[in-house]
């Protein structure tokens, strides 16, 4: 009599072929999704339906549990809260109004009216060019005495600003005075003629006339009333003939070069009023206007050159204060949203609009004038359709994940679908 070996799990509880009875094994056609078991644990085992189970349970979705492999489109479209949306309504939001309100969700409707607004543009003040005088020397010599000896003095028209010797000068004044003894009066005119143009005062050659002698210096003299902009000379300095020795201007009116960005580019027009600020002086205004608009664009910042001239009667503005210039603007009557409404996504403008039953779908439109709260639509809307004026990116992240799931039970119901078929010539 042959005695029989034992089997490996004979009289053994905790051993076991295969898994135990209370595992259970669900399976689609021939494909089933295993998981590694830990060890000491039976084998477990998650299909399909099993995995869409667990994703509607984390999108807050419910789903009555499957008993049959082959239920198809048919036991996904009986599951609860999770039905199929019609053609044409991906993407739909519906939106309950009191959990709106907890969200921060308000609502607006498309209607017709103007939309008013500032452009705002950023520059630095400097002194206007026509309020700008230059002090040269006309012939060569020497500064024997400065008057105007630190930048930024403030000078009057007339005022001494160096005494400067120079042999030219002398001689000039010796050849007049010549003239004059002899009588000629053809030589006296063309050696009066000749200091004018050297920019000697009138009142220093009538002293020349008086006293009979010529003087040692010249005086130069403030060509404006206004404030030593620049200093280019020191005394005991040797200056020739075209060297610019003081730059003297006028801050009663000043310039201000601000940037304007190509989309603000229809808003700026010479002639259009501005109110100037700057931060030195919080509350005060200053009233400016657009007098020129370069005619190209910086290749560096993409931007355009305005020049805006301010009137600084109290003189409290200065050149190098950094200045903001509001330039307000209103276009005509047209369909209009709450800016917030429109939600851009870099290729497109999205509004999500009510389509009768709370359900708010979202629809591309075109956009003109941007407001300071409201923004003109061209097209894509019609007076009196309810928007989302606020908080849009909920809605768009919602129907971004409406839309995908959607896909995905698309994608597995055909999955379920192909499981219960049975191949040609397969057996049973």
């Amino acid at each position: 009599m042959t005695s029989r070996l034992p089997r490996v799990g004979d009289g053994d509880p905790t051993s076991h072929r295969g898994p135990p009875p209370s595992s259970k094994l669900i399976a689609i056609g021939r494909k089933t999704a295993t998981t590694r078991p830990r060890v000491g644990a039976p084998r477990r085992t998650l299909g399909r339906p099993a995995l869409l189970v667990l994703l509607l349970a984390a999108c807050g979705k419910s789903a009555p549990p499957s008993d049959s492999t082959a239920t198809g489109m048919a036991g996904m479209q009986s599951m609860k809260g999770m039905a199929m949306p019609a053609a044409g309504d991906s993407g739909g939001v519906p939106v309950d109004r009191a959990s709106a309100a907890r969200l921060g969700i308000t609502f607006a409707r498309a209607a017709v009216r103007p939309v008013r607004g500032a452009v705002r543009l950023v520059g630095t003040l400097s002194y206007a060019e026509p309020e700008r005088s230059y002090l040269n020397a006309r012939v060569s010599g020497w500064v024997e005495r400065l008057y105007g000896d630190y930048t930024g003095k403030p000078v009057r028209a007339g005022d001494p600003l160096v005494a400067l010797y120079s042999p030219e000068l002398v001689s000039a004044q010796e050849e007049y005075l010549a003239a004059r003894r002899l009588g000629d009066s053809a030589l006296v005119a063309a050696a009066r003629r000749r200091l004018m143009l050297w920019d000697i005062p009138e009142d220093q050659i009538a002293e020349v006339e008086r006293s009979g002698q010529s003087q040692r210096t010249l005086l130069l003299r403030a060509p404006r009333t206004g404030e030593i902009a620049e200093k280019m000379v020191s005394e005991g300095q040797a200056v020739r003939a075209g060297d610019n020795l003081f730059l003297i201007a006028d801050r009663s009116r000043l310039w201000v070069d601000v940037a304007v960005y190509e989309m603000d580019a229809p808003v700026a027009r010479v002639g259009a009023m501005v109110q100037v600020r700057v931060q030195a002086l919080p509350g005060r205004a200053y009233s400016g206007r657009i007098t020129f608009i370069h005619p190209t664009v910086d290749p560096a910042t993409r931007t355009l050159t305005a020049r805006v001239e301010v009137r600084n009667a109290d003189r409290q503005l200065r050149p190098g204060m950094y200045a903001v210039a509001e330039l307000p603007f209103g276009s005509g009557s047209g369909l209009s949203v709450p800016l917030e409404a429109v939600l851009p996504t870099g290729t497109r403008n999205l509004v999500f609009v009510n389509r009768g039953d709370g359900t708010f779908m979202p629809r591309a439109v075109q956009t003109g004038a941007r407001g300071d709260s409201l923004i003109h639509v061209v097209s894509g809307l019609n007076p009196g359709d309810e928007v989302v004026a606020s908080a849009t990116y909920l809605l768009d992240s919602e129907s971004n994940l409406a839309a995908a799931m959607q896909g995905l039970m698309l994608q597995m119901g055909m999955g379920l679908e192909m499981g219960g078929m049975s191949m040609p010539g397969a057996k049973p």
